[in-house]
């Protein structure tokens, strides 16, 4: 790319320290000819495993990344913003956060544009959807708030679509790609502001989800049913919950993006062996889980005391 891509953190609308820490481990291991022990340099270069680069300059109150590739670059850059909290700021793009609460530290003229992307769906896929196609990018609409699948575009339960929607007739910007559940609903091109108010599941008779795992209250099994997107699944999506409340839906992951999750590994694990399989053969299936081929994981997380879950299925 020939133009750059900013890593703030702000406080009370002024640039906040990051953590240096956080920045040599991640930026360390892929910096050419290394990083010194103390401080950083004006600029350097980094070149990640897939081949691609990018030109960093700052220090500990900020990065900026010239002439960045996509792919393992942008991994990194959102691995960084988990870390420190910071916001990915593209050059005349929105800026990512990772939390609500950040909204109100940005200064005053990039609050209200600013995307929420949770920390476990901010990927360099989900960074490249805001920054490409850019006019494109910048034209559409906010989505509505889905509590249950806060991040739909993340997880690509919803995509970018100049296509009127099937349901209301209206160009929204958005097209909702998950399964639905009705006898007479279009199989595709609902979108996803006819899921959240419920125009499609009234006209329909639809529902986005087909179970839900736990005993929730009536609001929370219609919420959940007719109102969020749902996720497509190697057999029937499953919609775990916690707490008496559904969980938030994140998206999918293999044996790599689960190992981030502790808690949801030990729950997987509690799953595994309620299927009387011997613990090797726990472990083997745990080892082999793959975000984009089978065996999966689908990764929830508590709306009230943020513990991880997860479930797997294969064909």
């Amino acid at each position: 790319m020939s133009y750059s891509l900013y890593l703030w953190r702000f406080v009370d609308g002024r640039p906040g320290p990051l953590d240096e820490s956080a920045i040599r481990d991640v930026l360390g291991p892929v910096t050419v000819g290394g990083m010194s022990a103390s401080g950083f340099p004006e600029f350097w270069e980094i070149e990640a495993e897939d081949g691609g680069g990018a030109e960093v300059f700052g220090d500990g109150l900020g990065l900026t990344f010239n002439r960045f590739a996509t792919g393992d670059i942008l991994d990194l850059v959102a691995e960084l913003a988990r870390r420190t909290g910071a916001g990915v700021m593209p050059q005349d793009c929105p800026v990512i956060l990772t939390s609500e609460a950040d909204r109100g530290h940005l200064p005053e003229s990039l609050r209200a544009e600013a995307i929420v992307v949770a920390p476990e769906a901010l990927t360099g896929h989900a960074i490249q959807l805001v920054i490409s196609p850019q006019p494109e990018a910048r034209r559409r609409p906010a989505l509505p708030s889905f509590p249950y699948h806060p991040s739909p575009v993340a997880t690509g339960s919803v995509t970018a679509s100049d296509a009127p929607c099937a349901c209301c007739g209206q160009e929204r910007g958005w097209v909702y790609t998950g399964p639905v559940y009705a006898t007479d609903a279009p199989d595709s091109g609902i979108c996803p502001y006819c899921i959240a108010f419920g125009k499609a599941a009234e006209r329909y008779d639809a529902t986005f989800a087909e179970s839900i795992e736990g005993d929730v209250p009536a609001d929370v099994v219609t919420a959940i049913l007719r109102h969020t997107p749902g996720y497509l699944a190697w057999q029937s999506p499953t919609w775990l919950t916690h707490c008496g409340d559904g969980a938030e839906f994140l998206g999918l992951v293999g044996a790599g993006e689960l190992g981030r999750y502790p808690d949801a590994v030990d729950d997987l694990r509690r799953r595994c062996a309620a299927w009387t399989w011997p613990p090797d053969e726990v472990e083997d299936f745990l080892g082999s889980l793959d975000k984009d081929g089978q065996p999966t994981a689908y990764l929830f997380r508590c709306r009230h005391c943020a513990t991880h879950l997860a479930y797997a299925d294969f064909t």
